[in-house]
């Protein structure tokens, strides 16, 4: 009777025992869910600071080729004026 009585002690602590090892593990998945969630929003940001920034960069590509094609028309319209202006520079009247 009394190594029954033990038996079953025995059996509850370690029943008790991994009862509270399944606390801890669940404790431990919270967290690291939590965490995921974390990780998960941090990747939303993210994205969509890159995604601005991408069309910031398409922004900033169209305005610099709208340029260049000015400079290029105003240098093929005007070249006529620049290359008078620097001939006078490079012969002085006397």
């Amino acid at each position: 009777m009394k190594r029954l009585a033990g038996a079953a002690l025995v059996l509850t602590l370690v029943l008790a025992g991994c009862g509270g090892e399944e606390n801890q593990a669940e404790k431990d998945l919270d967290k690291i869910n939590n965490q995921i969630g974390d990780l998960e929003n941090k990747i939303k940001n993210l994205k969509s600071e890159n995604d601005q920034l991408e069309k910031n960069i398409q922004i900033k590509e169209e305005e610099l080729q709208k340029l260049q094609e000015t400079e290029r028309s105003g240098q093929t319209g005007g070249s006529d004026t620049s290359e008078d202006e620097s001939s006078e520079e490079e012969d002085p009247e006397p």
